[in-house]
């Protein structure tokens, strides 16, 4: 025996109550607004900072990147030292681990750098918060803050 759902014969109606989803998709869009803004002002705050820096498209600033003749691979592991400072030089964070290239262990603008570096290479990074630990923060990192991050590849 076979058994079938009944045809609908008109368009459906989203699976709302009372204009729920209307209150949901405006709330949504003002956060989506507030973020934007707040976006923007980190990136006027870090900018105040970048003399000798260049700017990354991803959106935060390098000091010491070069192009290397012998960048680190994919999957290498290597040895990094990382320091992570507030903008007014608190220090938040000192990391020394053996990290995997291409493994999201740290803030999306390490995780970048690492890829263009090679052994024994300094870069020094100024990240807004939407790249660096965002808004949840990190280890020791408050949310939303931006910081300056020291890199060093052994």
């Amino acid at each position: 025996m076979l058994y079938s759902c009944t045809p609908q014969t008109g368009a459906q109606s989203p699976s709302t109550r009372n204009g729920q989803r209307t209150r949901t998709d405006t709330t949504l869009l003002q956060l989506i607004e507030i973020n934007q803004h707040l976006a923007e002002e980190a990136d006027r705050q870090v900018a105040q900072y970048s003399e000798g820096y260049a700017l990354n498209e991803t959106g935060f600033w390098t000091r010491g990147l070069k192009t290397v003749d012998h960048p680190l691979q994919e999957g290498e592991q290597v040895e990094i030292h990382i320091a992570v400072y507030g903008l007014d030089s608190t220090l938040y964070e000192l990391v020394a681990q053996t990290q995997t290239i291409g493994k999201i262990e740290h803030a999306q603008a390490v995780v970048e750098v690492l890829s263009e570096m090679e052994h024994g290479q300094h870069v020094s990074i100024l990240a807004p918060w939407y790249v660096a630990f965002g808004g949840t923060g990190g280890h020791n990192v408050p949310p939303y803050t931006n910081v300056r991050i020291e890199i060093e590849v052994n």
